[in-house]
Protein backbone atom coordinates (compact mmCIF):
# COMPACT_ATOMS: atom_id res chain seq x y z
CA UNK A 1 0.00 0.00 0.00
CA UNK A 2 3.11 2.34 0.63
CA UNK A 3 3.93 2.55 -3.43
CA UNK A 4 0.23 3.80 -3.90
CA UNK A 5 0.17 6.22 -1.05
CA UNK A 6 3.30 7.70 -2.91
CA UNK A 7 1.50 8.31 -5.69
CA UNK A 8 -1.50 9.61 -4.15
CA UNK A 9 0.87 12.09 -2.58
CA UNK A 10 2.48 12.98 -5.96
CA UNK A 11 -0.43 13.30 -7.92
CA UNK A 12 -2.10 15.92 -5.14
CA UNK A 13 1.11 17.78 -5.18
CA UNK A 14 1.24 18.08 -8.50
CA UNK A 15 -2.54 19.11 -8.70
CA UNK A 16 -1.44 21.84 -5.96
CA UNK A 17 1.01 23.28 -7.88
CA UNK A 18 -1.09 23.35 -11.36
CA UNK A 19 -3.79 25.11 -9.16
CA UNK A 20 -1.24 27.48 -7.60
CA UNK A 21 0.29 27.86 -11.39
CA UNK A 22 -3.03 28.62 -12.72
CA UNK A 23 -4.32 31.28 -10.02
CA UNK A 24 -0.47 32.92 -10.75
CA UNK A 25 -1.08 32.98 -14.44
CA UNK A 26 -4.32 34.91 -13.65
CA UNK A 27 -2.64 37.58 -11.21
CA UNK A 28 -3.05 41.23 -12.76
CA UNK A 29 0.42 42.41 -13.63
CA UNK A 30 1.15 46.14 -13.37
CA UNK A 31 3.73 47.74 -15.02
CA UNK A 32 5.32 51.06 -13.96
CA UNK A 33 7.72 53.08 -15.82
CA UNK A 34 10.56 54.78 -14.32
CA UNK A 35 9.03 57.52 -12.77
CA UNK A 36 11.11 60.00 -10.25
CA UNK A 37 8.15 62.71 -9.27
CA UNK A 38 5.61 59.66 -9.24
CA UNK A 39 4.26 57.72 -5.68
CA UNK A 40 4.44 61.22 -3.47
CA UNK A 41 8.00 60.83 -2.95
CA UNK A 42 9.98 63.03 -0.70
CA UNK A 43 12.93 61.77 -2.21
CA UNK A 44 16.10 59.89 -1.04
CA UNK A 45 18.52 61.86 1.17
CA UNK A 46 22.23 61.69 1.98
CA UNK A 47 24.01 58.79 3.37
CA UNK A 48 26.08 59.37 6.56
CA UNK A 49 29.04 56.68 4.81
CA UNK A 50 28.48 55.55 0.85
CA UNK A 51 28.52 51.83 0.79
CA UNK A 52 31.63 51.95 -0.86
CA UNK A 53 32.91 53.02 2.78
CA UNK A 54 30.97 50.53 4.69
CA UNK A 55 32.14 47.40 2.66
CA UNK A 56 35.56 48.78 1.40
CA UNK A 57 37.73 45.35 1.28
CA UNK A 58 41.64 44.90 0.34
CA UNK A 59 41.60 44.88 -3.73
CA UNK A 60 44.13 41.89 -4.05
CA UNK A 61 42.91 39.22 -6.66
CA UNK A 62 41.22 36.48 -5.64
CA UNK A 63 43.53 33.14 -6.50
CA UNK A 64 40.16 31.33 -7.86
CA UNK A 65 40.43 26.88 -8.53
CA UNK A 66 38.65 26.31 -11.98
CA UNK A 67 37.65 23.03 -12.70
CA UNK A 68 35.88 23.12 -16.37
CA UNK A 69 32.67 20.18 -16.18
CA UNK A 70 31.17 19.94 -19.53
CA UNK A 71 31.06 21.92 -22.86
CA UNK A 72 28.05 22.07 -24.94
CA UNK A 73 26.68 24.57 -27.56
CA UNK A 74 28.26 27.95 -27.10
CA UNK A 75 29.30 27.72 -23.49
CA UNK A 76 32.01 25.82 -21.75
CA UNK A 77 30.70 24.90 -17.95
CA UNK A 78 33.38 25.39 -15.39
CA UNK A 79 33.28 25.27 -11.77
CA UNK A 80 34.95 28.33 -10.19
CA UNK A 81 35.40 28.59 -6.15
CA UNK A 82 37.51 31.20 -3.54
CA UNK A 83 37.88 31.15 -0.51
CA UNK A 84 35.38 33.68 1.12
CA UNK A 85 36.41 36.60 2.91
CA UNK A 86 34.63 35.66 6.06
CA UNK A 87 35.46 32.46 8.15
CA UNK A 88 32.71 30.25 6.09
CA UNK A 89 33.53 27.76 3.23
CA UNK A 90 34.19 28.43 -0.58
CA UNK A 91 32.21 30.79 -2.47
CA UNK A 92 31.63 28.62 -5.68
CA UNK A 93 30.16 29.48 -8.99
CA UNK A 94 29.11 27.89 -11.81
CA UNK A 95 30.73 29.95 -14.79
CA UNK A 96 28.67 29.43 -18.22
CA UNK A 97 31.55 30.87 -20.51
CA UNK A 98 30.68 31.76 -23.58
CA UNK A 99 33.01 29.81 -26.47
CA UNK A 100 32.35 32.85 -29.09
CA UNK A 101 35.16 34.75 -29.81
CA UNK A 102 35.87 38.39 -28.93
CA UNK A 103 34.70 39.98 -25.29
CA UNK A 104 30.82 39.91 -24.39
CA UNK A 105 29.33 41.15 -20.90
CA UNK A 106 28.44 38.85 -18.09
CA UNK A 107 25.19 38.41 -15.36
CA UNK A 108 26.25 36.95 -12.08
CA UNK A 109 22.88 35.41 -10.91
CA UNK A 110 22.41 35.44 -7.02
CA UNK A 111 20.83 32.16 -4.80
CA UNK A 112 18.24 32.50 -2.54
CA UNK A 113 20.21 31.23 0.34
CA UNK A 114 17.60 28.72 1.80
CA UNK A 115 17.19 25.33 -0.21
CA UNK A 116 15.14 26.38 -3.21
CA UNK A 117 17.73 27.00 -6.01
CA UNK A 118 15.18 26.67 -9.43
CA UNK A 119 14.60 30.66 -9.49
CA UNK A 120 18.22 31.32 -9.95
CA UNK A 121 18.94 27.77 -12.24
CA UNK A 122 16.16 28.75 -14.32
CA UNK A 123 17.33 32.47 -15.00
CA UNK A 124 20.98 30.68 -15.81
CA UNK A 125 19.36 28.73 -18.46
CA UNK A 126 16.95 31.29 -19.94
CA UNK A 127 20.44 33.51 -20.12
CA UNK A 128 22.36 30.78 -22.08
CA UNK A 129 19.35 29.84 -24.06
CA UNK A 130 18.30 33.21 -25.50
CA UNK A 131 21.60 34.79 -25.61
CA UNK A 132 23.44 32.27 -27.81
CA UNK A 133 26.34 32.66 -26.05
CA UNK A 134 26.66 36.40 -26.20
CA UNK A 135 26.19 36.68 -22.69
CA UNK A 136 28.70 34.66 -19.68
CA UNK A 137 26.54 33.61 -16.55
CA UNK A 138 27.68 33.54 -13.23
CA UNK A 139 25.54 30.80 -11.24
CA UNK A 140 26.55 31.49 -7.91
CA UNK A 141 25.71 28.29 -5.63
CA UNK A 142 24.29 28.00 -2.40
CA UNK A 143 21.12 26.90 -1.19
CA UNK A 144 21.90 27.35 2.75
CA UNK A 145 20.86 29.49 5.36
CA UNK A 146 23.03 33.06 5.92
CA UNK A 147 21.70 32.96 9.35
CA UNK A 148 21.12 29.58 11.82
CA UNK A 149 17.79 29.90 12.27
CA UNK A 150 16.96 26.59 13.83
CA UNK A 151 19.47 27.85 16.81
CA UNK A 152 17.49 31.06 17.11
CA UNK A 153 14.27 28.89 17.53
CA UNK A 154 16.62 27.23 20.96
CA UNK A 155 18.40 30.35 21.62
CA UNK A 156 18.52 30.09 25.93
CA UNK A 157 18.76 33.97 26.24
CA UNK A 158 18.37 37.48 24.81
CA UNK A 159 22.12 37.83 24.83
CA UNK A 160 22.68 34.12 22.72
CA UNK A 161 19.79 35.75 20.74
CA UNK A 162 20.82 38.37 19.46
CA UNK A 163 24.35 37.19 19.11
CA UNK A 164 23.34 34.84 16.49
CA UNK A 165 21.62 37.59 14.44
CA UNK A 166 24.85 39.16 14.93
CA UNK A 167 27.09 36.71 13.38
CA UNK A 168 24.37 36.36 10.64
CA UNK A 169 24.70 40.30 9.71
CA UNK A 170 27.96 39.56 9.54
CA UNK A 171 28.02 36.93 7.45
CA UNK A 172 25.32 38.58 5.13
CA UNK A 173 28.11 41.64 5.06
CA UNK A 174 30.97 39.54 3.87
CA UNK A 175 29.06 38.00 1.22
CA UNK A 176 28.02 41.50 -0.27
CA UNK A 177 32.02 41.86 -0.41
CA UNK A 178 32.57 38.44 -1.47
CA UNK A 179 30.07 38.95 -5.09
CA UNK A 180 32.05 42.37 -5.40
CA UNK A 181 35.96 39.97 -5.39
CA UNK A 182 33.90 38.13 -8.20
CA UNK A 183 33.73 41.31 -9.71
CA UNK A 184 37.21 41.70 -9.74
CA UNK A 185 37.68 38.68 -10.95
CA UNK A 186 35.40 39.01 -13.84
CA UNK A 187 37.36 41.80 -14.65
CA UNK A 188 40.35 40.15 -15.06
CA UNK A 189 39.22 37.75 -17.51
CA UNK A 190 39.79 38.82 -21.07
CA UNK A 191 36.90 37.46 -22.27
CA UNK A 192 34.61 39.57 -20.69
CA UNK A 193 33.35 43.38 -21.09
CA UNK A 194 33.88 44.83 -17.88
CA UNK A 195 31.36 47.55 -18.80
CA UNK A 196 28.88 45.12 -18.99
CA UNK A 197 28.15 43.53 -15.85
CA UNK A 198 24.70 42.37 -14.83
CA UNK A 199 23.11 41.48 -11.67
CA UNK A 200 20.33 38.87 -10.43
CA UNK A 201 18.87 39.05 -7.02
CA UNK A 202 15.49 36.57 -5.67
CA UNK A 203 14.26 37.71 -2.27
CA UNK A 204 16.79 37.12 0.28
CA UNK A 205 19.29 37.65 -2.34
CA UNK A 206 17.04 41.00 -3.36
CA UNK A 207 17.96 42.50 -0.56
CA UNK A 208 21.69 41.98 -0.44
CA UNK A 209 21.77 42.73 -4.85
CA UNK A 210 20.53 46.39 -4.31
CA UNK A 211 22.96 46.76 -1.41
CA UNK A 212 25.78 45.26 -3.60
CA UNK A 213 24.68 47.45 -6.69
CA UNK A 214 24.77 50.62 -4.35
CA UNK A 215 28.40 49.74 -3.23
CA UNK A 216 29.69 48.37 -6.99
CA UNK A 217 29.38 51.01 -9.50
CA UNK A 218 30.91 48.20 -12.25
CA UNK A 219 27.53 46.86 -11.82
CA UNK A 220 25.50 47.87 -15.18
CA UNK A 221 22.31 46.22 -14.73
CA UNK A 222 20.49 44.79 -11.51
CA UNK A 223 17.29 42.91 -11.94
CA UNK A 224 15.68 42.62 -8.20
CA UNK A 225 12.90 40.26 -7.89
CA UNK A 226 10.59 39.55 -4.72
CA UNK A 227 12.66 41.83 -2.51
CA UNK A 228 12.95 45.13 -0.12
CA UNK A 229 15.02 46.46 2.29
CA UNK A 230 14.65 47.35 5.76
CA UNK A 231 16.22 43.67 6.37
CA UNK A 232 15.29 44.48 10.28
CA UNK A 233 11.37 45.08 9.50
CA UNK A 234 11.38 42.32 7.01
CA UNK A 235 12.57 39.44 9.57
CA UNK A 236 10.50 41.13 12.47
CA UNK A 237 6.99 41.06 10.98
CA UNK A 238 6.99 38.87 7.87
CA UNK A 239 4.37 35.69 8.22
CA UNK A 240 6.39 33.38 6.78
CA UNK A 241 6.83 29.73 9.05
CA UNK A 242 10.79 30.35 9.12
CA UNK A 243 10.40 33.64 9.96
CA UNK A 244 7.18 33.51 12.53
CA UNK A 245 8.82 30.80 14.40
CA UNK A 246 11.37 33.13 15.32
CA UNK A 247 9.25 35.80 16.44
CA UNK A 248 7.14 33.66 18.95
CA UNK A 249 10.63 32.73 20.16
CA UNK A 250 11.28 36.20 20.92
CA UNK A 251 7.64 36.83 22.21
CA UNK A 252 7.67 32.99 24.65
CA UNK A 253 10.92 33.30 26.16
CA UNK A 254 11.72 36.73 26.32
CA UNK A 255 8.83 38.73 26.06
CA UNK A 256 9.59 40.29 23.17
CA UNK A 257 6.43 41.97 20.40
CA UNK A 258 7.26 42.84 17.14
CA UNK A 259 8.42 45.98 17.46
CA UNK A 260 11.12 45.27 19.90
CA UNK A 261 12.65 42.57 17.88
CA UNK A 262 12.72 44.80 14.82
CA UNK A 263 14.26 47.57 17.43
CA UNK A 264 17.15 45.01 18.40
CA UNK A 265 17.98 44.11 14.66
CA UNK A 266 17.64 47.32 12.90
CA UNK A 267 21.38 48.55 14.49
CA UNK A 268 22.48 45.04 13.29
CA UNK A 269 21.56 45.22 10.12
CA UNK A 270 21.90 48.65 8.77
CA UNK A 271 24.69 48.06 6.88
CA UNK A 272 23.46 45.33 4.96
CA UNK A 273 19.83 47.51 4.18
CA UNK A 274 19.99 49.23 0.72
CA UNK A 275 17.36 51.87 2.18
CA UNK A 276 20.73 53.17 4.02
CA UNK A 277 22.38 54.15 0.60
CA UNK A 278 19.23 56.06 -1.24
CA UNK A 279 20.48 57.94 -3.88
CA UNK A 280 23.56 55.26 -5.77
CA UNK A 281 22.18 53.25 -7.82
CA UNK A 282 21.44 54.85 -11.57
CA UNK A 283 17.84 53.70 -11.48
CA UNK A 284 17.97 53.30 -15.36
CA UNK A 285 20.32 50.54 -14.53
CA UNK A 286 17.21 48.25 -12.55
CA UNK A 287 14.48 46.32 -13.10
CA UNK A 288 12.34 45.33 -9.92
CA UNK A 289 9.61 42.73 -9.42
CA UNK A 290 7.29 42.41 -6.31
CA UNK A 291 4.66 40.56 -5.38
CA UNK A 292 1.44 42.93 -4.40
CA UNK A 293 0.20 40.85 -1.88
CA UNK A 294 3.28 39.91 -0.08
CA UNK A 295 2.84 39.20 3.79
CA UNK A 296 6.41 38.11 4.07
CA UNK A 297 8.14 41.88 2.36
CA UNK A 298 5.25 43.80 3.03
CA UNK A 299 4.14 46.79 1.31
CA UNK A 300 6.95 49.47 3.26
CA UNK A 301 9.92 47.14 2.51
CA UNK A 302 9.40 47.25 -1.23
CA UNK A 303 8.42 50.73 -1.21
CA UNK A 304 11.38 51.27 0.96
CA UNK A 305 13.63 49.63 -1.75
CA UNK A 306 12.10 51.12 -5.18
CA UNK A 307 12.62 54.46 -3.45
CA UNK A 308 16.54 53.86 -2.49
CA UNK A 309 16.73 52.78 -5.97
CA UNK A 310 15.49 55.84 -7.19
CA UNK A 311 11.93 54.68 -8.03
CA UNK A 312 12.88 52.30 -10.85
CA UNK A 313 10.17 50.48 -13.59
CA UNK A 314 8.58 47.71 -11.79
CA UNK A 315 6.48 44.73 -12.19
CA UNK A 316 3.76 44.18 -9.55
CA UNK A 317 2.63 40.88 -9.62
CA UNK A 318 -0.82 40.94 -7.71
CA UNK A 319 -0.65 37.90 -6.09
CA UNK A 320 1.74 36.56 -3.04
CA UNK A 321 5.27 35.65 -2.78
CA UNK A 322 5.86 32.05 -3.53
CA UNK A 323 3.12 32.57 -6.15
CA UNK A 324 4.99 35.32 -7.99
CA UNK A 325 7.89 32.72 -8.68
CA UNK A 326 5.51 30.96 -10.81
CA UNK A 327 5.66 33.62 -13.13
CA UNK A 328 8.85 32.61 -14.29
CA UNK A 329 7.71 28.65 -15.02
CA UNK A 330 6.92 26.69 -18.13
CA UNK A 331 3.24 26.90 -17.08
CA UNK A 332 3.32 30.85 -16.94
CA UNK A 333 4.79 30.82 -20.38
CA UNK A 334 8.51 31.87 -18.70
CA UNK A 335 6.82 35.17 -18.94
CA UNK A 336 9.16 36.81 -15.81
CA UNK A 337 12.28 34.97 -17.65
CA UNK A 338 11.29 36.47 -20.47
CA UNK A 339 11.12 40.09 -19.28
CA UNK A 340 14.61 39.38 -17.68
CA UNK A 341 16.33 38.39 -20.55
CA UNK A 342 15.14 41.78 -22.36
CA UNK A 343 16.26 43.81 -19.74
CA UNK A 344 19.53 42.70 -19.95
CA UNK A 345 19.47 42.78 -24.15
CA UNK A 346 18.70 46.22 -23.66
CA UNK A 347 21.00 47.27 -21.04
CA UNK A 348 24.07 45.33 -21.60
CA UNK A 349 23.99 43.85 -25.26
CA UNK A 350 22.45 46.15 -27.61
CA UNK A 351 25.21 49.33 -25.84
CA UNK A 352 27.73 46.81 -26.68
CA UNK A 353 26.73 46.30 -30.39
CA UNK A 354 26.19 50.60 -30.76
CA UNK A 355 29.40 50.99 -29.66
CA UNK A 356 31.39 48.40 -32.06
Amino acid sequence: MQPTRRRSDALTSAVLLLTAALAASCASRNHFVRDPDGFGSTGPTAPVRTAGEVFAYDRALIQAQEEQLEEKGNYRLVRVSFPSIGNGGPVEVDYHRSTLPGRHPVVIVLPIWGRYVYPSNAVTRTLRKRSEGTIHVLNVLDDGFLTDWPALETAPDEKAFTAIFAAGAETERNTVIDIRRLVDWTESRPEIDRKAIGLVGFSHSAIIAPTVAAAEPRIAASVLIMGGALPHRIVAHCAGPRMTAVQQRATSAFGWDRDRLEGVLEPLYAAIDPANYPGEIDPESVLIFEAGNDTCIDEVARTALWEAAGRPQRWVINTSHKRAFLTMTPLNLNWMRRRIWEFFEDRLIEPQSEGQ
